[in-house]
């Protein structure tokens, strides 16, 4: 039975590769985690052998479960155990990439390159953008997504949105996320990620609706809607400033606090809290 199965897998194979006639050309190869991998392509699909891949061209589409990446290329590189069983552990996408499931969505890439044994997507472009139900996080750069860690990570110039909640700017954030499914205070229809906390490093830039915080690290909490800001911290209001070396910041309330540095431990004189308040010209 699993010789016959692979014969019908072979002849479609070799049907695709090298009829010229067709004007979309369908793929099912093996299984990957137990879900099979159809790949589409109206151009056509080659099967180069001797490097163990597929390439599908012009509109190429790659299923597997709920994942669904398109791409003007498509590439396919595989594994097999002596011939009898092959498994597709990368994918290669290049041109319009587009990569979408029933949680998230990733526009923008230009180039894509998913890992299917560690569940992990790396995508270029220069205008990325990674959305989940209200969430938004985009880069000019790279967006690196962990499915099974649930952590995304944006590089480049970097922003992290929520609707009119708040917009976090910075070279390198990572968004740690929850699965819905595993958070028994969804609300019912509403499939995506939560945040859970987000991390910006370097030129990190923070606005909400009457401030604007400026500093070189930031930590924020979604469930408790604290921010803590660390080193050369810039808190603006209105035409306002207050500067130091660490605040907190309450995006629910929107309350802000500059506090002593929590990990400097120095003489009470060294550690006490330096403010500047004055007027902005």
């Amino acid at each position: 039975m699993a010789k016959n199965k692979k014969i019908k897998i072979l002849l479609l194979i070799l049907f695709v590769s090298f009829s010229d006639n067709l004007t979309g050309q369908q793929l099912f190869t093996g299984t990957n985690n137990g879900s099979p991998i159809e790949i589409f392509a109206e151009g056509g699909i080659e099967w180069h052998k001797n490097k163990k891949k597929y390439i599908a061209r012009g509109n190429a589409k790659a299923n597997k479960a709920d994942l669904l990446v398109t791409s003007d290329v498509l590439e396919a590189i595989y594994e097999d155990d002596n011939d009898t069983e092959s498994e597709i552990t990368i994918l290669k996408a290049s041109g319009n990439v587009f990569i979408k499931n029933q949680k998230a969505q990733i526009l923008g890439g230009n180039i894509a390159t998913y890992n299917l044994k560690k569940e992990y997507f790396i995508v270029n472009g220069r205008k990325l953008e990674l959305i989940s139900n209200e969430d938004r996080l985009t880069s000019n750069s790279t967006i690196e997504f962990w499915k099974n860690e649930n952590i995304a990570i944006a590089t480049g110039k970097a922003k992290a949105y929520k609707n009119n909640k708040y917009s976090i700017f910075a070279d390198k954030l990572v968004w740690h996320l929850i699965d819905e499914k595993e958070n028994d205070n969804k609300s019912k229809g509403n499939q995506g990620y939560q945040i859970k906390k987000i991390l910006a490093y370097k030129n990190v830039i923070i606005e909400t609706n009457n401030e604007i915080a400026y500093s070189n690290k930031a930590l924020y909490n979604e469930l408790s809607g604290i921010c803590k800001l660390f080193g050369k911290v810039k808190l603006k209001k209105g035409d306002n400033f207050l500067t130091g070396e660490y605040a907190e910041m309450n995006l629910n309330t929107g309350i802000s606090k500059l506090l002593p540095h929590p990990s400097k431990k120095t003489s009470e004189t060294e550690n006490r809290v330096k403010a500047l308040i004055k007027k902005n010209e």
